[in-house]
């Protein structure tokens, strides 16, 4: 079995370095983004096709002349869904608009919360009007000025209910934006909010520039972004390769590279073998037995930190099977965690003791499921299926460290209680579109909450007002839940609000909402070249200090 999935890699290598080579030309550019000329002219604001998944969008900027900075490849395993950081509702593509699109505050690899697009800040002695100065001199892609204004029309944007922005919870406590002057922008809320700063360093606060979201609306925008970050989209090839120009006018400094692309390779092996044949410089999200391979190898650097991320299977509380609070006990009960971290996951995870992360604030280790397969089958006994259960469960592949992997080690577990878990295998973007429906048994999927703290590490997933096509994957309803989270949303002192958080986790994984996995660590892969890459506990990576060489 190894052999052939190493010949399987081997052919895809080849074949991607085929098309790399194709691409090069005699520009001497594998990636074929090297020159402005690359990609033909297009008139500002022309339509864009939405066709299938072969599409090839092309946004072609004001150009700039040709450079000799270098031009740089990444290795990712998932496409973007879309650009519009107000509808997007996946970290990998967050990634991609963490660096289009920036935000007034920002965390830092410390999860400390920093200036963006603002230089400082207030709040009023009530709690309701934040104040910001913000940072001068500073442009969108398309030349408009960043401002106040701008500020203005975005938080409205995600706002209004003709958006129907996914994420509007995140900024929900928003009532009112004034633009005092072109620097100063005030933020009224309806309640004094105690995770206000962390909500503004979700993804979802970037900012559009205002002539872009006039243009383009929201049908357009996803395919036209535009932000005052380090990156700007050239050309989109989907299912196969986004290529963005380094922003020349970028506010803290040009980057120091030309171009990035990030060529899409879903096979895990396929994405190892090219960074370690040199094919490109930096390689994401990499099996764990990928990572110990490359450590230690020349050339190569393997960059690894924490995340804010929790694995889970969504198990569907409204699917008749489900329902029973006694079959979702009893499928935790019938993993065993700590052998999927030792032999699967390996150093790169450790079992999960509650919804949130220790890297999320108002995380609480109340305590997750221990291994009793006799629990289980007792537990299973008790809610009539004394002979025979059975579930199906989606998975991504190639989307999180080791998901189909660990998606075998637990059905195989699931095996030794005598419950049959179907395996359904999907391409990350196309499952995410399909979980939207609810029409599953029980779906692997990571939650990484961008703000880093308990309020969207939990309201978006357990609240009862967030079924799908919002976030509340797994249809969760709680009344007294519900009361918590809407609560600790309004509550200031720290200490009520860590109290209430963790009278929330304890309750949702007493009733089992989820099978609880484990808390990942993430790597990046790079060549010896490469340097100043900034990876987040986020799960986030900023590319403006990227050098090569």
């Amino acid at each position: 079995m190894k052999k052939t999935t190493r010949l399987i890699a081997l052919t895809l290598l080849f074949l991607l370095t085929l098309s790399l080579t194709a691409c090069q030309g005699n520009s001497g550019n594998p990636s074929g983004a090297g020159s402005q000329e690359a990609a033909p002219p297009q008139e500002s604001g022309s339509p864009q096709e939405s066709g299938g998944p072969q599409e090839n969008i092309s946004q072609q900027p004001t150009p700039f002349p040709p450079t000799s900075l270098p031009d740089l490849i990444v290795a990712t395993g998932t496409d973007a869904s879309q650009l519009d950081p107000h509808l997007c509702t996946d970290s990998a593509t967050e990634v991609l608009n963490r660096n289009i699109y920036q935000n007034l505050v920002r965390y830092n690899a410390n999860m400390e919360i920093i200036p963006e697009l603002a230089t400082d800040w207030s709040v009023s002695g009530d709690g309701l009007t934040w104040t910001f100065h913000l940072k001068e001199g500073v442009l969108f892609h398309d030349g408009t000025p960043f401002n106040a204004e701008a500020v203005k029309v975005s938080f409205e944007r995600i706002l209004a209910p003709e958006t129907a922005s996914p994420r509007r919870s995140v900024l929900e406590m928003i009532e009112e934006v004034r633009a005092i002057d072109d620097t100063t922008v005030d933020i009224l809320t309806a309640y004094p909010c105690g995770s206000f700063l962390q909500q503004l360093c979700h993804p979802a606060g970037g900012i559009i520039s205002p002539k872009a979201v006039e243009e383009f609306g929201i049908e357009r925008l996803l395919e036209n972004p535009c932000g005052t970050g380090p990156l700007m989209l050239r050309e989109w090839q989907r299912g196969e390769r986004l290529i963005f120009d380094a922003f020349s006018g970028y506010h803290d400094g040009a980057p120091a590279f030309n171009s990035i692309t990030f060529n899409i390779v879903p096979d895990d092996a396929a994405r190892a073998m090219l960074i370690e044949a040199g094919q490109c410089d930096m390689a994401l999200r990499l099996p764990v037995n990928e990572v110990k391979r490359l450590r230690g190898t020349a050339n190569l650097n393997i960059i690894e930190s924490p995340t804010i991320m929790t694995m889970y299977f969504a198990l569907n509380n409204q699917k008749d099977t489900m329902k029973d609070p006694r079959v979702r006990q009893a499928l935790n009960y019938a993993v065993d965690m700590d052998s999927i971290v030792r032999n699967v996951v390996s150093d790169f995870s450790e079992p999960a003791d509650s919804v949130i992360s220790p890297y999320t604030w108002g995380y609480a280790p109340v305590g997750g499921y221990p291994f009793d397969p006799e629990k289980a089958k007792d537990l299973l006994k008790e809610a009539g299926y004394e002979d025979t259960y059975e579930f199906t469960l989606w998975t991504p592949v190639g989307r999180y460290l080791m998901d189909l992997q660990v998606a075998e080690a637990i059905q195989a577990q699931m095996k030794e209680i005598g419950v049959t878990m179907h395996i359904e295998q999907w391409e990350f973007q196309a499952l995410m579109e399909e979980v939207k429906k609810g029409e599953f048994d029980a779906v692997l999927l990571g939650w990484s909450p961008s703000t880093g703290d308990a309020d969207q590490g939990m309201s978006p997933v357990f609240h009862s007002s967030q079924f799908p096509p919002q976030s509340n994957r797994a249809h969760y309803a709680n009344p007294e839940v519900d009361a918590l989270l809407d609560a600790a949303k309004r509550e200031v002192d720290p200490v009520k609000r860590a109290k209430m958080y963790e009278d929330a986790q304890r309750i949702i994984i007493e009733e089992a909402a989820w099978l609880l996995l484990y808390y990942p660590k993430q790597a990046l892969a790079t060549t010896s070249a490469i340097s100043g890459a900034e990876l987040l506990p986020t799960e986030h990576i900023l590319f403006a200090k990227v050098k090569k060489g």
